[in-house]
């Protein structure tokens, strides 16, 4: 297994991941309310594009890889179940920037219609899908994320049974920490990946601590809300400080999570891809955070064999 980072998409980037003793990096591209104004690279995808020969360099200059690419949290399916072509054109340019850094993985999520019926909406899911496996070609993995930002659904092994073998070649990035939000205080992670593993294509290192208050598609959603109307977010401060309290995602090793548990289903699975390190923590910041990134570094290589 290699072992490596999500950052900002900056090529500095790669010189704080050799500083780091990591092998790769990655980047998400999130629509502009998750990742910052739709002039940085951040968000939009023309402008990252742009920068891959600059990657390059840094690539060859550090020997730090571009390892993986996603967006998620935007939405790619209309009220009609049509693909959002403006949305689906800055997927094609990520995945021509994985191409053109030779990344390994490209992640994806789609969003639910909450117009549409369950059938309908996998039906809609599988054909966008379909066609993101075809533009990423046989160079370049697609991994479908399980997380529940953007209003994305496909996330448990209930979706799973109905898409995958659908959509021949696309796989799960897997973040065990995300299996909590329908897994409860233990999550779901042991059972999934004893299950799943074998459809793992990338794995997500996160931490978490969660209280049985804790309800983070609640949280999402407040956020949809404060974006969609500004000035809001003051309002709903107190409920999401309130509901903050019983969650976090501290450092992996210093969380809930059995790791040692979680790494020997990898190795049953004989999983051999990346893991990515996501620092996703508001009490974890600045030198703490700092501390904890290098914690998990070191907690999370001595489990590798």
């Amino acid at each position: 297994m290699k072992l490596g980072i999500i950052t900002p998409p900056e090529v500095k980037s790669l010189d704080y991941a050799k500083s780091l003793g990591l092998e790769f990096i990655e980047m998400d591209c999130n629509c502009p309310w998750m990742g910052g104004p739709n002039d940085s690279p951040y968000s939009n995808a023309g402008m990252l594009l742009s920068m891959a020969d600059a990657f390059n360099e840094g690539t060859e200059r550090t020997g730090v890889a571009v390892g993986a690419a996603g967006r998620w949290a935007s939405h790619v399916i209309d009220s009609e179940g049509k693909i959002i072509e403006s949305e689906f054109d800055e997927v094609k340019r990520l995945i021509e920037f994985c191409h053109k850094t030779h990344a390994g993985v490209y992640c994806v999520s789609v969003n639910y219609v909450k117009e549409l019926s369950y059938y309908k909406n996998i039906t809609a899911a599988i054909n966008y899908l379909n066609k993101v496996v075809a533009e990423a070609g046989k160079d370049l993995d697609v991994a479908i994320v399980n997380c529940c930002m953007g209003d994305h659904y496909i996330r448990t092994p209930e979706q799973w049974k109905l898409v995958l073998d659908e959509v021949p070649g696309l796989g799960i990035k897997y973040d065990p920490s995300h299996s909590f939000v329908h897994g409860g205080v233990n999550g779901a992670y042991i059972e999934e990946g004893l299950g799943w593993g074998d459809r793992f294509k990338y794995v997500h290192v996160k931490g978490v601590v969660q209280g049985s208050k804790q309800d983070e598609p609640k949280m999402w959603k407040y956020l949809d809300w404060a974006h969609d109307f500004p000035g809001l977010m003051d309002r709903m401060r107190p409920e999401i400080e309130e509901d903050g309290k019983y969650y976090d995602n501290p450092p992996a090793g210093l969380d809930v999570i059995n790791w040692r548990a979680f790494m020997a289903i990898l190795y049953k699975h004989h999983y051999d891809g990346m893991l990515s390190i996501e620092p996703h923590s508001s009490t974890w910041r600045g030198e703490l955070g700092e501390k904890g990134v290098k914690f998990t570094i070191d907690y999370i290589r001595s489990l590798m064999i």
